[in-house]
């Protein structure tokens, strides 16, 4: 009997295992309206397609950090935290592997949303044959990676419809393009807000903004806030006000399945496609540095991201370890079953007196 309990202990924790990677992203409006961000004195901090729950975080473009309090009708009320520190990037450095260091590395694109599409271009925010035009996106992304020199494996599988199991079906893509041994896998979108949220300019040249979102229901989640920041830490130098912000939201975004894991959304469908691809373009020049796969940044890279990894690794064993412990007390009904369970396994205690625990 007892093996048989044990068994279904087991099968509990391997099912809060299997829930725990479970790929979700967080819902967005089907009507093409927004959410407005604001603060405590009424202040608009930006706005998004995407729903918001409490306690989710952003981090703006000035890098203040903020906490999603409640939403009431198309207002997200949140409340300031704390301005972040971003991690350090030599700006002489960075001049040099922008414009002349050889990169190395491999890079993954797919479009879990792939029939997304930019009004101004194609008339329509989305395309019923999946051939959006953020695959257009995610394709100039790709050339100017290859053009620093990295191997790029981009994906245009489709993903259709675009619902709630839409990250489930790209969890495949995703799983195939690990399979190619990527640095980093990104995951490219575009957003759904008012044109201006995203519109910029840069050396000059019209272009979009881009967004960055980070899952924050992963064992990834430390590590690719981490790469996230970093991101927008090298971007902030060679290319200031081209990152909107950081999303660190309910979802998991298929992040859990790595580090280094990103989803970014390149302007929204009030955006011209022209935009979106020169901020592709832009942001490519950007990321061998920021992924550390230039010779000079890999070290500061996998230092800072490598570390934030061990301690997601810590914070999933202990979850499976309480989940484990809670199944256990759920399945026998008492606490004293706990304390029997640890005593049988660890050889202390009698026998009779361990069932008693678990019968009383």
């Amino acid at each position: 009997m007892r093996n048989n309990v044990r068994k279904v202990n087991l099968f509990y924790c391997l099912v809060l295992l299997v829930s725990l990677s479970v790929p979700a992203g967080a819902s967005e409006r089907e009507d093409l309206g927004y959410f407005t961000l604001q603060d405590a004195q009424g202040n608009v901090i930006t706005m998004t397609g995407r729903e918001l729950d409490p306690g989710d975080h952003y981090i703006a473009a000035d890098n203040r950090l903020y906490e999603v309090e409640k939403t009431l009708g198309d207002v997200v009320y949140v409340n300031y935290l704390e301005t972040i520190e971003l991690p350090q990037i030599s700006k002489e450095l960075l001049a040099t592997q922008v414009t002349k260091a050889k990169s190395q590395g491999v890079v993954g694109i797919y479009h879990t949303h792939n029939a997304e599409s930019y009004v101004p271009t194609s008339g329509t925010e989305s395309k019923d044959d999946g051939q959006g035009d953020v695959l257009e996106v995610g394709k100039a992304l790709a050339s100017g990676l290859e053009k620093a020199g990295i191997t790029v494996y981009w994906s245009g599988n489709s993903h259709l419809p675009h619902d709630g199991q839409a990250y489930l079906r790209s969890r495949r893509t995703a799983t195939e393009l690990l399979k190619k041994g990527p640095d980093t896998l990104i995951d490219v979108h575009r957003d759904a807000t008012p044109p201006e949220v995203y519109a910029t300019e840069i050396e000059g040249v019209p272009a979009t903004k881009v967004r960055i979102v980070v899952g924050r229901q992963n064992q990834n989640r430390s590590a690719n806030l981490e790469y996230a920041k970093r991101i927008k830490a090298v971007s902030d130098e060679v290319y200031p006000g081209i990152i909107e912000g950081i999303f660190d939201a309910r979802g998991n975004y298929n992040q859990d399945l790595g580090p280094k894991m990103i989803l970014l959304e390149f302007g929204a469908h009030t955006n011209p496609l022209e935009q979106a691809e020169q901020a592709a373009e832009f942001f490519a020049k950007v990321l061998p540095a920021a992924a550390g796969l230039t010779s000079n940044e890999r070290a500061g890279a996998e230092k800072q991201i490598g570390g934030a990894a061990g301690r997601s690794l810590l914070w999933l064993l202990a979850i499976v370890v309480i989940g484990g412990l809670g199944f256990l007390v759920i399945d026998q009904g008492k606490i004293g079953s706990l304390t029997g369970f640890f005593r049988r396994e660890a050889g202390l205690g009698r026998k009779d007196q361990d069932d008693a625990d678990g019968e009383q």
